[in-house]
């Protein structure tokens, strides 16, 4: 299948698109020496081609229908502003005002939305056409910014329209009352395909035993931390554990944390501070509602925040940041090695929109225009930081990058000329975790004495191209076939919900859950150079551990009451392709 360059993923009117054609640049390949051409006769190379102008030509006249009954003109080279997912978030070598004001109370706050972070940036709209009851508006974005609107916008975004996380009030089975694995497996088969969107995490799977896990490590490491601080000065420790959770979903993990804490380490408990910042305003709110009945007297705060935003007060103290399954969800960047150079993807979109309450279409008609995959010479200074870091971790330098842009940008690209092996194969695309760096970065400046607790996909299967591509997975109804649910959950559909994995980030915005792998080894190194400018800060202290590995080592006391019956357990045999990052 040819590289793609454009992809209509939707329906337009009454207009089906149902062959998807993808178009390539062909950059430094012959015309025959290209994959389209690839054992095809000349007979055939000569018909595939008549199908695509055929196919190009029945774009032309559907766009030009489409624009005629809009009643627009073409402002498709009207200049653009750049959407930029970090516009309020400048590099943190010029260091972010903090906001000193103390809100250590027991109650819910809320900050910014994470729309807020990306205002789309359109061309102008017309006034006669803005009278009318849509709109149309083309814009061009990054290609981390397009992800970010896809699963974040608060109007169409993925995690703001969908139910993703499972309701509390679903009780799972107790993992010793399977048979075996064949029983467990089929378990998980069945729930996921009664859940339109939720997902089972290891946190609800294996609850709460995967969570005492995670508190049996804080409360080791926090007792190290006091033990240590007791011996080396002459002023006394704190004494006040503070833990801080992003993105804490139902809030299970909280629940079952605290309950741990409260039970088994009582005098810690009681002056301890539990922090979630959740971006999502509903989600924060039930946390809240569901953690302070079962803990109505501990100190509790529940930001409505995006972290990637993050201005509050600078935490000093040392602390626990927890982030279970939250970077696979995190925006990447795009990039293209050529023999020209290094190029960054763009997104060029057209979207319709409602002019009433800023609701989008897609939702309503079940249209989104369309999104073109492009590319540009290199010049995103986020992009051109994360490689910095790439070079000087490959090199083997702790130095601080070079102040010179073309030096630097030149050293790059002689770089990737040398080391990449499948240079002479062709145009190279990658994947890089830019957003996943800067909060790596956001983590160092604002809480200087922080310890993270991080568990994520080291690896998973993906359609799309390109290195550490995402999985791109959309949830449709079943509508065919027979009733056969033994765990139907009440008000899904009967016959349940099948995935359907997508070749192509450019999909339907809102429709699909992205998520991405992280090589976990660059993870590692990621964190170390992020962080190395910290006050006592040692990477050697960094530690990176298999899921099963830290469940063996922190979690060993309730293996006997996560196995089946023929011993079977799930919970350090399943979920292999996961890791921690401890610090």
């Amino acid at each position: 299948m040819i590289k793609n360059k454009t992809l209509y993923t939707t329906t337009f009117y009454n207009i089906n698109f149902t062959n998807k054609y993808y178009y390539s640049s062909s950059k430094g390949k012959k015309r025959n020496e290209h994959p389209i051409y690839k054992n095809k006769t000349k007979e055939s190379i000569v018909e595939l081609e008549n199908q695509i102008n055929k196919h190009s030509n029945t774009q032309i006249e559907q766009k030009e229908k489409v624009e005629k009954d809009f009643n627009i003109y073409n402002v498709l080279n009207k200049e653009n502003k750049k959407n930029d997912l970090f516009k309020s978030m400048p590099r943190l070598k010029n260091k972010p005002t903090i906001n000193n004001d103390n809100n250590d109370n027991n109650n819910y706050s809320e900050t910014s939305n994470i729309n807020q972070l990306s205002p789309s940036s359109t061309s102008p709209i017309l006034p006669n056409f803005q009278s009318q009851n849509n709109s149309i508006k083309k814009k061009t974005q990054l290609m981390r910014d397009f992800i970010q609107e896809s699963l974040y916008n608060k109007d169409y975004g993925y995690f703001q329209t969908k139910e993703v996380i499972i309701p509390s009030d679903i009780e799972t089975p107790h993992l010793s009352t399977f048979a075996n694995f064949k029983e467990y497996t089929n378990y998980l088969h069945y729930i996921y395909k009664s859940l339109e969107h939720a997902w089972l995490t290891p946190v609800e799977i294996f609850k709460p035993y995967y969570s005492w896990s995670i508190s049996n490590y804080i409360i080791e490491k926090f007792k190290e931390i006091q033990s240590t601080t007791t011996t080396t000065t002459t002023t006394q420790p704190n004494g006040k554990l503070k833990i801080y959770e992003i993105g804490a979903g139902s809030g299970t993990n909280a629940l079952n944390i605290l309950n741990h804490i409260r039970d088994n380490h009582k005098e810690i408990y009681d002056c301890m501070e539990y922090k979630i910042i959740e971006i999502s305003k509903p989600l924060a709110q039930k946390q809240l509602t569901r953690i302070k009945q079962s803990h109505p007297k501990l100190n509790i705060n529940i930001t409505n925040a995006n972290i990637l935003e993050w201005n509050q007060t600078q935490e000093n103290d040392e602390c626990f940041i927890i982030l279970t399954e939250v970077i696979d969800n995190l925006p990447h960047d795009k990039i293209t090695i050529t023999s020209n150079g290094i190029f960054e993807s763009i997104v060029d979109s057209t979207v319709f929109e409602t002019v009433k309450g800023k609701e989008n279409i897609i939702q309503k008609k079940q249209i989104s225009g369309f999104h073109r995959e492009d590319s540009r010479p290199l010049t995103d200074p986020i992009i051109k930081e994360y490689l910095e870091y790439e070079k000087s971790i490959i090199n083997g330098s702790s130095s601080s990058p070079s102040s010179s842009i073309s030096i630097m940008l030149n050293n790059l690209i002689n770089f990737y000329k040398v080391n990449i092996k499948s240079f002479f194969k062709g145009d190279e695309s990658k994947y890089l975790p830019t957003v996943c760096f800067k909060l790596f970065q956001i983590f160092a400046h604002y809480f200087p004495r922080h310890h993270i607790i991080l568990a994520d996909f080291d690896e998973l299967p993906s359609l799309v191209s390109g290195e550490n591509a995402p999985t791109v997975q959309e949830k449709i109804p079943i509508t065919t076939g027979e009733i056969d649910n033994p765990y139907h959950i009440p008000g899904s559909n009967k016959r349940g919900y099948q995935s359907i994995e997508r070749e192509e980030i450019l999909v339907q915005p809102g429709s699909c859950d992205i998520f991405f792998p992280h090589d976990w080894k660059n993870l590692h190194n990621m964190y170390c150079y992020t962080n190395k400018d910290r006050p006592n800060f040692q990477s050697s202290q960094v530690v990176s551990l298999k899921h099963k590995s830290f469940i063996k080592k922190y979690g060993s006391n309730y293996l006997d009451k996560t196995k089946t019956k023929s011993r079977y357990n799930p919970m350090i045999s399943d979920y292999s392709n996961m890791s921690f990052l401890l610090s």
